[in-house]
Order: C-alpha cells, then structure tokens, then sequence
C-alpha cells in the first residue's frame, strides 16, 4: 500500500470559521443592522433636510429608504469576508427556471401582491375590513414601491442572503433555514401590536423564503416576494404591516373587526389566512422543484 495516500480518517480537518457559527451570524447580522440603520437615518435624514420634506405620507417612505444603510453594510461585509455568498445577491442563471433572473423577480412581484390581496380579500367578504378610496398618485405609488424594496431587499441581504448563506457553509441548509428565520421574527418582537400567532406567521414567512433559497436558489424572488407583500399591505391597501400603520396610501381603512381572518392590532400578517398561504407557498415551492428535478 502506498503510504503517501491517506485514509478518510488520516486527512487533516479543515477548521470552520468561528464566524459561521449560529451565534457568531446572528451577533454579525444584528450588528450590521444596528450600524445599517443608523447610516441609512443619517444619509436620508440629510437628502430630506435639503429636499425640505415635510409631507407626512413622503417622510413615511423615507422610513422604508433609511433601509439603504443596511443594504450597504450588508453588501460591503460580504464583498469583504464573505465572498462565496455574493453570488447570490447578482443577476445569475441557474438554469431550468431557478436563480437570480429578471423573470424570476417578476413571478415574485406577483406572487407577493397576489398572497396578500387574497388575505385581505378574505378579511373584507367576512366583514372584517370597510375602505374608502383615497388619491391616485401615480408617482408616489411607484416611489413607494421602490422604498419598500430598498426595505424589503435589506431584510433578504440580511436574512436569507448573508445569514442563509453563511450557516449554510457550516450546517445543514435546513439548520440555516431555521435559524434565520427564528431571527427574522425575533426581529419583529418589539413591533406595534404583536402577537404570537403574528410572531409565527413572520418565522414561518422568514422559514418559506428559506425554502424558496434551498430549492429554487433566488434570492431575487425573495426580495420581490418581501416587497410587494408589504407594500400591498401598507401602501395599497392602507392596512398595518407588521403593527405599523401607513401615513399614505391609495386605499384608506374606515373600520375593522377583530376575528381569525384579520387582526386590528397587527394586520392581516396576525391571521390565521396568512398563516395558510405561507404554507401554500412552502409547498408549492418545493412541489415545483421536485419536477424540476424529475
């Protein structure tokens, strides 16, 4: 026997970083949040004393644009420590329908918007939920959008970019999909009105992107999903998102009810629907990737 060859057992173990451990992640992904935020209120706090911005509906977006700090953070640290995980973040084909394409980001839009209206729909025809319609302002509405993505994408980078990506190097991707969804809700504990059917409905939002991660691979879906999931809630339809309520929005809400279907506390995301679509989701997911696969 050669003796130069080396058994499974005899070949030297390469160490794991320290900083892919989950405590390790969470400590780096709360850290770059913290840090994020307050350079994205200073970076807008600025552009809206020199724009002179006063309107309460358009200083209410800029609270969806102070998200840009952490998207910058975020990007920055994974450029400069954890480049394997970029990939993710860019446009990247990935083949038989999967990766970071602009049709995959269009088919989340879609399914984001569409998971929430039929939430609210359903709150409305069991009498939950009275509108009045309010201004149509184009410009606004597609300002809002694109804040709200800035909102939404720094939440993907966060989550199911850096954090997913990062334990998913040292543990199992179900083990990563877990935690960061775990932490993506505790995120959400101290928000207005919470509840704990509202705390699971986050983790288990945070736990379907994850899936969307493991067996579809775009990250890009994920932050449309994400995106037009609140801005449907808060700036289309007027309702809290996540126990926080619009300063502006096309539709105004005039009454509500408390009921399994809708909570006035924390919106829809506190109601047993959404908790069923959620689920829908995960399962169509990975229902689509297994003929994929076939």
């Amino acid at each position: 026997m050669d003796e130069s060859v080396k058994t499974p057992e005899q070949q030297p173990r390469v160490r794991k970083p320290v900083r892919h451990m989950i405590w390790a992640v969470c400590l780096i992904a709360l850290a770059l949040m913290i840090l994020g935020q307050i350079l994205g209120n200073v970076l807008v706090g600025l552009c809206a004393g020199l724009l002179g911005i006063t309107d309460p509906a358009w200083l209410f977006l800029l609270n969806y644009l102070s998200f840009i700090g952490i998207d910058l953070l975020v990007v920055l640290f994974v450029w400069l420590w954890e480049k394997p995980i970029l990939r993710s973040f860019g446009l990247r084909l990935s083949g038989g329908g999967r990766g970071n394409t602009w049709a995959m980001f269009g088919l989340g839009l879609l399914v984001g918007f569409a998971m929430n209206a039929l939430c609210i729909a359903l709150a409305y025809l069991h009498g939950d939920l009275d509108f009045s319609m309010g201004a149509f302002r184009p410009v606004y509405l597609l300002a809002a959008l694109l804040f709200v993505c800035v909102q939404s994408g720094a939440e993907e980078l966060l989550c199911r970019g850096y954090m997913f990506g990062a334990m998913g190097q040292r543990y199992n991707v179900w083990v990563a999909a877990a935690a960061n969804a775990l932490f993506f809700g505790a995120l959400h504990l101290f928000n207005p009105g919470v509840t704990v059917l509202s705390i699971v409905n986050v983790v288990l939002f945070g736990f379907a992107l994850s899936i969307v991660m493991i067996k579809l691979d775009s990250l890009w879906f994920c932050i449309a999903v994400h995106t037009t999931w609140n801005f449907s809630q808060s700036i289309f339809f007027g309702l809290p998102n996540s126990g926080i309520v619009s300063e502006g929005s096309f539709l105004h809400l005039e009454a509500a009810a408390d009921s399994v279907l809708y909570s006035t506390s924390f919106g829809v995301e506190g109601s047993i629907t959404t908790t069923l679509v959620l689920l829908v989701l995960s399962l169509a997911v990975l229902l689509i990737a297994r003929r994929k696969q076939a």
